[in-house]
């Protein structure tokens, strides 16, 4: 089937799906910038289907009309409105039917639904109110503090959007077979219908008269169940305000419940710090919180401060971890402000909290052996290590759950310190077992998505940020690769949710990697307008040969854990449920070094790091691959190369609209012979971006030239109809009839 996809932005979930249906159909994505542009696509493509993954604008009549055309709404059958899961997290169960009332007096359910949903409906005139083709549900706990709105939307909403999406199209298929429509199975080509009699050029609907069974918006499709969640309601869109809060008069669990309802997109705004900010993070201290002289913590004060988060304590003596802040849009800002760390951002608004590391780290085992331990109690906690041992052998499972799976500088030198105290436990002559093996689990929302774009962009030295961050992920790579097999150690990674950039690179230098059969893969860089480092060039073509390492690079399009697995980025694809990774990744590293046939021995690993003879891994090669690598970053950072990376990673950072879709994603407007701007050769040319660049200065140039010829003839004219003496002396202005025009207005007007 030929699909169009409508997206807002190519996300976690329209990529996923885009690779799901990719093995059985024809997909091509149109970013929904205008009913213009999504009209003009649909002329280009005559879809047999339209699919909006991830829309926050609306159909245009003559599209939805002329073409079958399916929205993902993240909620049940009858929920409606733009802030779904916002609703559902904050803890309406349904019961209150007025929104503004349930505002008002509070009468969010603490415990929240018992499950929530995913809906694929046809688009109408209403919204959120077409005919069903297919829902699907799923458990959920607004009170499990790694329930975030975003975390919720890359995994159940997602596997939830998928399950549905392909019931609809099956259902789909199925009754325009009845109706014995054009569309058959096997597919016959359509007929080509007239174009609508208000001249549009979109043409007529494949499924002429097709109707969803009223049934199917009754049971889900996994389960054959009804929804189980409640009933549900269109909420209208839940604003900023909406989410605030009083530190003196909320508990932690609802102070929690809101901030991570707005995560990631807008925040949660509140006053908590002074100025209006936007929060993130919301995790829950659970132990009875004491100042470090044992006195009483009022409400709002600053508890402790662990690796740039800020603990703030409730009135239910307990506490709530701020790890994000973001600075609201004023009217004279031109953009979003980045996203960056509590702790450091506070401190650049010059807002003081105190320093409370000595006490804060009495949160967390105090003894050396488990200074990386996971925390006996519920806390915020970036990185843990968990050793597991069975009688021959010892592994250890190292976790780094970063935000978004971004890795500033800070915490790639924690990463570095981290594997610094596994290398010491492995050459500690009193450890009763050799440690076997090292694995990388991540995060499981994100794995790893490189360098911290969000820090860099608010640094006052962005170029000079980026190579600080760039180094210091080398170096957590470069332990990988030299320290740990130094130690006779076989290095895993365990990639368990999304992964992108210098994340993918950073799995890839390991001996094995394994990935969850949902997980999403982007290992290029250029997009951003990087060459990239994290001794990919070692790594990649290790893995998948020059060629295939070439097109890992320069592709730029979405990998399904099976695809990287058939270029040799990923060595075993574990198939089960998304709930079922854990468990699978520690059931396969067991096999791996199951027991041999004689006491205290182990079966070698089949394969582990046999990517490594095909290159030099050697210090001094590895040496080599990093200047050289290194060597094109400065370049990306300074050069006149740089344009590239720092105006991407600009717009990305401060959610910049894009000016049309990538012709890799739209490939209905890709020509013969037409290339995005990434594919180019000279994307890589220094030389290219100079001219570009003198190019740039002449016109800017010429034009100011224009424009000041202009204030001149204007000039002029108003002397001349003026009936008193031109400019008044010293002033620098022109006296017209009635008005005062500045001569050089650039020069007055900041």
């Amino acid at each position: 089937m030929k699909i169009l996809f409508f997206c807002t932005a190519h996300n976690s979930l329209s990529q996923r799906l885009f690779l799901v249906l990719s093995r059985k159909h024809s997909i091509t994505v149109e970013y929904a910038l205008s009913a213009e542009k999504m009209m003009e696509a649909a002329d280009q493509v005559k879809p047999h289907l339209i699919i909006c993954p991830f829309l926050t604008s609306l159909v245009p009549q003559q599209v939805y009309e002329a073409y079958l055309t399916l929205i993902i709404h993240p909620g049940p059958p009858g929920d409606a409105g733009p802030s779904a899961l916002d609703w559902m997290l904050m803890g309406d169960d349904g019961i209150e039917a007025d929104s503004q009332r349930l505002l008002r007096d509070e009468r969010f359910n603490p415990a929240g639904r018992s499950h929530w949903g995913v809906t694929v409906l046809q688009a109408i005139a209403e919204f959120d109110k077409g005919p069903v083709w297919a829902f699907d549900q799923f458990p959920v706990n607004i009170n499990d503090a790694s329930v975030t709105k975003s975390s919720l939307y890359r995994g159940p909403v997602t596997q939830a959007a998928i399950a549905a999406t392909l019931a609809a199209i099956e259902r789909i298929e199925a009754a325009a077979s009845v109706a014995s429509t054009p569309f058959g199975a096997p597919m016959s080509p359509p007929t080509t219908p007239k174009p609508d009699d208000a001249g549009s050029g979109v043409v007529g609907n494949v499924f002429p008269g097709l109707a969803a069974d009223k049934r199917f918006a009754q049971l889900s499709v996994t389960t054959s169940e009804p929804f189980l969640g409640g009933r549900t309601h269109h909420r209208p869109l839940l604003k900023a305000s909406d989410r605030q809060f009083d530190v003196t008069r909320h508990a932690a669990s609802t102070i929690s419940q809101r901030i991570r309802s707005a995560d990631s997109q807008p925040g949660c705004l509140s006053d908590l710090f002074g100025p209006k900010l936007y929060l993130y993070g919301g995790i829950i201290e659970n132990p009875t919180l004491l100042s470090s002289n044992g006195g009483y913590i009022a409400p709002g004060g600053v508890v402790a401060i662990r690796d740039e988060a800020v603990c703030v304590a409730t009135c239910d003596n307990k506490g709530v971890w701020i790890t994000h802040i973001r600075r609201v849009k004023t009217k004279t800002d031109v953009a979003l402000w980045p996203k960056v760390p509590a702790a450091s951002g506070l401190k650049q608004l010059g807002i003081s909290i105190g320093n409370r590391s000595s006490w804060c780290h009495s949160l967390l085992p105090q003894t050396r052996s488990d200074e990386w331990a996971k925390s006996y109690h519920e806390t915020f906690q970036e990185i843990w290590v968990d050793f597991v041992t069975d009688g021959h052998k010892q592994l250890a499972y190292l976790y780094f759950d970063f935000y978004n799976g971004a890795m500033s500088t800070a915490q790639c030198r924690r990463m570095v310190r981290c594997l610094e105290y596994i290398s010491s436990m492995a050459s500690d002559s009193g450890q009763c077992l050799p440690l076997t093996a090292v694995v990388l689990m991540g995060g499981s929302s994100y794995f790893s998505n490189g360098i911290h774009l969000n820090v860099i962009e608010a640094a006052a030295d962005p170029a000079l940020e980026s190579w600080y961050n760039i180094n210091s992920i080398n170096d957590v790579v470069e332990k990988l690769l030299v320290d740990l097999p130094a130690r006779g150690i076989t290095t895993i990674s365990a990639i368990r949710g999304n992964c992108a950039a210098g994340g993918v690179a950073l799995a890839a230098a390991c001996d094995i990697v394994l990935a969850g059969e949902h997980v999403v893969l982007n290992p290029a860089y250029r997009a951003l307008g990087l060459y990239g480092s994290e001794f990919h060039s070692v790594s990649y073509p290790g893995r998948c040969g020059a060629e295939g390492a070439k097109m890992a690079l320069r592709s730029m399009t979405p990998l399904s854990a099976d695809d990287a697995q058939g270029m040799g980025l990923v060595d075993h694809v574990l198939r089960v449920p998304a709930e079922a990774l854990n468990a699978a990744v520690r059931a396969h590293v067991e096999i791996l070094f199951a027991r041999g046939d004689k006491p205290g021995t182990t079966t070698p690993v089949a394969k582990a790091g046999a990517w490594k003879r095909n290159v030099d891994t050697s210090p001094a090669g590895l040496a080599l691959a990093r200047a050289a690598e290194l060597g094109q970053m400065s370049m990306d950072f300074w050069s006149a190369r740089s344009e590239r990376y720092h105006s991407r990673r600009r717009d990305f950072v401060r959610k910049a609209k894009p000016s049309s879709t990538p012709l890799r994603f739209a490939t209905h407007r890709r020509q013969k012979g037409m290339m995005d701007e990434e594919e180019l050769d000279t994307f890589d040319s220094v030389e290219w971006f100079v001219e570009k660049s003198m190019q740039n200065l002449k016109k800017d140039i010429s034009d100011k030239v224009v424009r000041l010829m202009k204030d001149f003839s204007s000039v002029g004219e108003d002397h001349h109809n003026t009936k008193l003496a031109g400019p008044v002396k010293g002033s620098g202005v022109v006296v017209g009839t009635g008005t005062s025009t500045p001569l050089f207005g650039c020069y007055y007007n900041p």
